[in-house]
């Protein structure tokens, strides 16, 4: 692999239906793409695969999970036949172990929508071979932020560290549909977020649920906020944040998007 030092990234993936929709968070994506066409590979830290402990994909030919139900039947004839990448899957793993955490390999998984929906939009030419990153059951912001700085030196070496999840994601709290208006909570919450990722303050983005305003709005569940945390870290110590993008999406989904630089 040659060497390019890269920025990490994370960013709001939606539901997979903003394939199919023409709003923002979709031509953003697909304009994303293109700032990043000279890398080795992407890492994707996606909300939808949660293992007991952290795991990397190494499937030289990944199949495309359609992980979802109730969306137009287009999408699950929708296919995102990307190259894996065994040996960076191999030589992550043994980062994450090497910096005391605890790191499997599965060799069959397959790309959710959480990365195979982005990837599409960013490189639909399939021309970047794409591994995955797990989260953990546990979802604990510590154990996480920690997984980021243990993989640091891959953007360093030409690898696109991508956390994709949701900066507001009230899925279980709020109605979301199509035309709803956003609530006064969800600008709050991303306004605290926004500010926070600007000034690198990463203790305030791991203690979210406690110093964020409506946390259990913004994420009922947090597994949309694990790759946030991961992929903030994965910039390195004292990295800032810069917002790429924002934009609401069916009301209160909130589709943030961050670039952390050192």
């Amino acid at each position: 692999m040659g060497k390019k030092s890269l920025s990490t990234v994370f960013i709001s993936h939606g539901p997979p239906s903003l394939l199919l929709e023409d709003v923002p968070a979709k031509e953003f994506l697909k304009d994303l793409g293109k700032n990043y066409k000279e890398i080795n590979a992407v890492l994707c830290i996606s909300a939808h695969w949660m293992t007991a402990k952290p795991t990397v994909s190494a499937a030289l030919r990944p199949e495309t999970i359609h992980d979802f139900y109730g969306f137009p039947p287009e999408l699950y004839r929708l296919e995102y036949p990307a190259t894996g990448e065994p040996e960076l899957a191999h030589k992550t793993a043994n980062l994450i172990r090497n910096g005391g955490l605890s790191c499997e390999i599965d060799h069959k998984r397959g790309l959710d929508h959480g990365a195979w929906v982005p990837m599409m939009l960013m490189f639909p030419e399939m021309e970047v071979p794409v591994l995955q990153l797990s989260i953990q059951e546990h979802m604990d912001p510590e154990e996480h932020h920690i997984l980021g700085k243990v993989i640091e030196s891959l953007h360093h070496e030409g690898v696109l560290i991508i956390g994709s999840g949701g900066a507001v994601h009230p899925l279980g709290y709020a109605p979301l549909r199509p035309g709803a208006e956003t609530d006064q909570w969800a600008y709050e919450f991303n306004s605290w977020l926004t500010k926070s990722v600007i000034e690198g303050d990463s203790e305030s983005i791991k203690n979210y649920a406690t110093l964020s305003p409506y946390p259990e709005r913004a994420h009922p569940y947090p597994d949309h906020f694990m790759p946030l945390i991961t992929s903030m870290a994965a910039a390195g110590v004292d990295a800032k944040g810069e917002v790429i993008h924002h934009s609401w999406y069916w009301g209160d989904m909130g589709m943030g998007a961050y670039e952390f630089i050192k």
